[in-house]
């Protein structure tokens, strides 16, 4: 039986051969120093977020929107939200925070700009998207926890790729990614806001140029 494939024709064996040549983007950093009652406030003075793979779904160009989803998607809105830091508690304006992330059923569009986006943050250093709960798809024999891609660009400080992963996803155990310690970070647990729409807020720390 031929493997499934993406909207750009890489099936699961490819992805997981590409995902190997794009490990270099993952040398996820050290351990951080969290605060105990908000796993997502790093503390200390080498606070920083980790970093997770790139992927073989990147596509670059994305545009600059907020809201991601597609036209033809019915699936329930999902808002992903958060600041970006600098320097442990510096809000920094005109980062660019990009996402990505497959649809409903675990597939990635190549093809258009689908469940893709850019937003530059200002003086508050405050980014929102509008996207849904992404789906698995399987890496071998193994599923994928549903996550959502990052990359973070800011003027004097290092480019950040990274992902988030949902509080009690069955597969985080066994991803070699989302069940890395140093991913404990970046596995969140979803709200709800004033209009009852799910919510997920992933504050982002950049490590300075040295």
């Amino acid at each position: 039986m031929s493997l499934p494939k993406n909207k750009d024709g890489i099936n699961r064996r490819e992805f997981i051969s590409r995902t190997g040549m794009i490990a270099i983007a993952s040398s996820m950093p050290g351990f951080v120093s969290c605060d105990a009652e908000n796993p997502n406030k790093l503390q200390g003075k080498d606070c920083h977020t980790t970093a997770d793979i790139l992927g073989p779904f990147y596509k670059a160009g994305a545009p600059f929107r907020v809201d991601i989803i597609p036209s033809d998607h019915t699936n329930a809105p999902l808002i992903v939200r958060g600041k970006v830091f600098g320097d442990c508690d510096t809000e920094l304006e005109d980062s660019v925070v990009e996402i990505w992330n497959a649809n409903a059923v675990g597939e990635y569009d190549n093809a258009t700009f689908g469940f893709r986006g850019r937003h530059k943050t200002g003086s508050d250093g405050v980014y929102v998207f509008k996207t849904i709960v992404p789906g698995r798809y399987l890496n071998g024999g193994e599923f994928r926890p549903s996550h959502i891609h990052f990359r973070i660009t800011a003027p004097d400080y290092q480019e950040l790729v990274s992902q988030i992963y949902f509080k009690d996803d069955p597969f985080i155990a066994g991803d070699p990614w989302a069940g890395d310690p140093r991913a404990s970070e970046r596995i969140l647990a979803t709200g709800k806001d004033e209009n009852d729409t799910d919510t997920i807020t992933f504050d982002i720390y950049l490590k300075r140029f040295v």
